[in-house]
Formats: C-alpha cells, structure tokens, sequence
C-alpha cells in the first residue's frame, strides 16, 4: 500500500468463498484457512478501508465469490464521447466487477475455470487496445449470463475515494 503512487493501478482478483451474514448486513471472503471461528475471514468493509487509503489512481477489484455484490453500487452507463478515455484516466477510480450479486455463484462450468474467470480471461486474450472496466463488465455480463443462472454486477466502491475513472487494460 505504501508503495503505490498516483501513476499506479491495482487490480485485486478474488476467488473463493464469500459469506453475507444478514444480521449485520456484512460481507466476507473466507480464504482457505477459514474456519468457522471467523477469525481469517476478512470483512468487505475491511477491504475498502485500505482501498480508501491508496494512492493509486485505479484500483479495481474482481471478485468470483459468492455475495461479492456487497461490495459496489451502481455505474450509471457513460455516454462514449472522443475523448471518454482521457477523462477517465485522469480520474481516480475504486471499481469492483463481481461474479454475482447478493447470491451464491458457481465455481465451474467454464472449463478449467469458473464461468465468470473463463469471460474475463477470454475477454482480456481478445483485447487489442485499450479497454476500460465498464467495456468489459458489459461484454463479460452477457457471456456469464448466457451461459449461468448468475448475474454479475459492476460498481463503483462506496465510500472508497472514487472520482469517476475506470479501470484501463491496454495490450502490451
């Protein structure tokens, strides 16, 4: 955290186990050492805090676990206009693109990968400029969709410093 700068971006990508505990309205990542002590559970609204606390320009998150949903709130689709692309990167962005929302998903189905990971890896392969994170979660909903009974959802990160960018893949 530290380390990262105003010119870095960060994608984190999850996937695992997620918990919504509807009594307290909060949700988790159980990694592979969790138990049901919940003491290696980590709280969603754990992991904005130290987004919040970034510098990064644009962090994402990816998330293929159950009730991954927990963590965003709407984007309002973006009119594309000529120069979108350079005033989003200017932006400072805290994005999560979920397997689901509020719902268990499925951890196969796509080959080797889960559905939702065999779209975003497909998708990526086939990138061959730049692509921004609203582009993406737009074509990757459909391949998911068509092909699950899940709906992943994309969002910006409450409360975690967002300004407005997206999430940029660019070829190399």
């Amino acid at each position: 955290n530290s380390e990262l700068d105003e010119d870095d971006n960060l994608l984190i990508y999850y996937a695992g186990h997620g918990y919504l505990d509807a009594d307290s309205d909060e949700g988790y990542w159980l990694p592979s050492d969790a138990d049901d002590t919940r003491v290696n559970w980590i709280l969603t609204s754990g992991i904005v805090s130290t987004i919040k606390a970034m510098q990064a320009k644009h962090v994402m998150i990816v998330a293929d676990s159950c009730f991954s949903g927990r963590l965003t709130r709407g984007l309002k689709i973006e009119q594309r206009t000529p120069d979108y692309l350079q005033r989003i990167v200017g932006l400072k962005a805290r994005t999560a693109m979920t397997s689901g929302g509020l719902e268990p998903v499925m951890d196969g189905g796509g080959g080797r990968y889960s559905v939702f990971a065999n779209a975003f890896i497909s998708l990526l392969n086939s990138n061959k400029t730049v692509l921004d994170g609203q582009q993406l979660f737009t074509d990757l909903r459909r391949k998911v969709m068509n092909n699950s009974n899940q709906t992943p959802t994309y969002g910006r990160i409450q409360m975690a410093g967002d300004d407005g960018g997206d999430f940029l893949f660019v070829r190399q």
